[in-house]
């Protein structure tokens, strides 16, 4: 069903006057009330994340960055983690760098590395190499100031070289719910019903100190997200981590339309697309809409090289629910029909992964299409939990990375047919004469196309040859 009305006043707040304290998001649910939800709310589970894209006033260069900070319980508060992670992405070149740290028992019982405020949003993270904090912003009298606030990180790279990112932020549009006036900000989270979630446009200025470079920065494109659930965040995701994968795109077109793309995939059932999954909506002026109606044509894939060794990955391979070889879906098209809009997603950063306890790929996207006609860009993030590793994904995913190709008539259309052909023999398991087809037709018919097409495919198609 797709659900394009406006939000009843009763339901989602109304635009005007937002810029104000008390603010009720949802008039009914005291969880989306502000400045409280901006802050910790005793839940068990409590994650805060900002990101944006600013650029140089003096070189005029192009950055990414994204920030979290979460406190996950456990079972019981003495058995959660907290942790800090991040990076920063040179939009040009594609280089980036990653950090994570974390506070796991039984180091967690005596050193308290995370702060967190209730109230208004108060988090800070206090260990020997990363100082970050991300505060509401006071004015004289002691209140905090609707909406805006301070963003600071100091560390160093994976080279060891000194990083800071000192910034001022301010919201540009009243906060939105989740799943907009369908959803009211409460979703089904990795099998956790009445998870809270809602996110805000924002802009930055401030300072960027990284390799060598030292400059005023300012940028249009951010964002901030919070995510609360009442149990620990994968209370309901198996032992393994495995039942329950993700995928997450934060969209900012330059036309003032924003979206947020929720997809989610139930891991042992050929990774069905579940509840809670869908696109909230954000206009011009900050009215929020959702839609469940939209179609994702997967264009390429990125192949984990296994720079970051997630903390759950050597249980999960002594288990055998996690293969060597991950693909990770990478450029797509979006075609949006309540808006007509199709939207191409280009990473800007070749397989960004970060240390998460379970395989976590984020990174700025080049966004270029067109919405009524009318040409579109932007840039975005696209978060990726999927990772593709048994046969029959792999397979998908090379059949996926064909279609535009035969599209294109850079491959002859009847490999379409033959893809098939290896689909079916891999689900019945004759892996003999999947292999056979792939090195007989699937493979040669690969050799004359261009790069950097080339490689990507013939690499992907090998490593699906060496797991059958």
């Amino acid at each position: 069903m797709t659900t394009q009305a406006k939000q009843p006043d009763t339901m989602i707040a109304p635009m005007q006057a937002w810029r104000s304290y008390p603010y009720r998001l949802v008039p009914d649910d005291p969880q989306l009330h502000f400045p409280q939800a901006e802050g910790y709310q005793d839940m068990a589970s409590d994650t805060y994340y900002a990101s944006g894209v600013v650029r140089g006033e003096r070189t005029g260069k192009g950055y990414a960055f994204f920030v979290i900070f979460a406190r996950l319980s456990g079972f019981s508060s003495v058995l959660g983690i907290d942790m800090h992670l991040g990076a920063i992405f040179d939009l040009a070149s594609g280089g980036y760098t990653t950090f994570a740290s974390y506070d796991l028992p039984p180091r967690r019982w005596v050193r308290k590395r995370l702060t967190l405020t209730r109230g208004a949003l108060g988090v800070a993270w206090d260990s020997p190499n990363w100082k970050s904090r991300f505060w509401a912003r006071y004015d004289a009298a002691g209140a905090p100031v609707p909406f805006s606030y301070t963003l600071d990180v100091y560390g160093r790279d994976s080279r060891g070289d000194p990083l800071a990112l000192d910034l001022i932020v301010d919201a540009t549009k009243p906060p939105q719910p989740v799943g907009g006036p369908v959803h009211r900000g409460a979703i089904t989270v990795m099998g956790q019903p009445q998870t809270r979630s809602y996110f805000q446009s924002l802009r930055y200025r401030g300072i960027l100190r990284w390799r060598g470079v030292e400059e005023p920065v300012h940028g249009e494109i951010g964002w901030l997200d919070r995510q609360w659930f009442p149990e620990y965040v994968g209370a309901y995701s198996g032992i393994l981590a495995d039942r329950f994968s993700h995928q997450w795109a934060q969209m900012s077109l330059d036309n003032g339309w924003e979206l947020s793309l929720w997809r989610h995939f139930a891991r042992h059932e050929r990774n069905r697309e579940i509840p809670f999954s869908g696109l909230t909506i954000t206009d011009p002026m900050g009215q929020t809409l959702f839609t469940d109606e939209y179609h994702i044509e997967p264009l390429s894939y990125c192949r984990d090289e296994g720079y970051v060794t997630p903390l759950y990955a050597p249980i999960q391979r002594a288990f055998g629910v996690r293969g060597n070889v991950r693909y990770f879906l990478d450029a797509y098209r979006l075609h949006v029909p309540m808006l007509n809009l199709v939207v191409v997603s280009t990473p800007l950063a070749p397989a960004p992964a970060h240390r998460m306890p379970v395989d976590y790929l984020t990174g700025p996207t080049l966004l270029e299409g067109t919405m009524e006609g009318n040409k579109v860009t932007g840039y975005g993030f696209n978060e990726r939990t999927l990772g593709l590793w048994r046969p029959w994904e792999l397979c998908q995913a090379l059949d996926d990375s064909l279609r535009p190709l035969i599209n294109e008539g850079a491959v002859a259309s009847n490999l379409i047919q033959v893809m098939e052909t290896v689909r079916i023999a891999i689900d019945a398991q004759h892996t003999h004469e999947a292999r056979q087809i792939l090195e007989r037709q699937v493979r040669p018919a690969l050799d004359p196309l261009a790069e950097p097409q080339r490689q990507r495919l013939i690499r992907l198609c090998n490593d699906l040859m060496a797991i059958l």
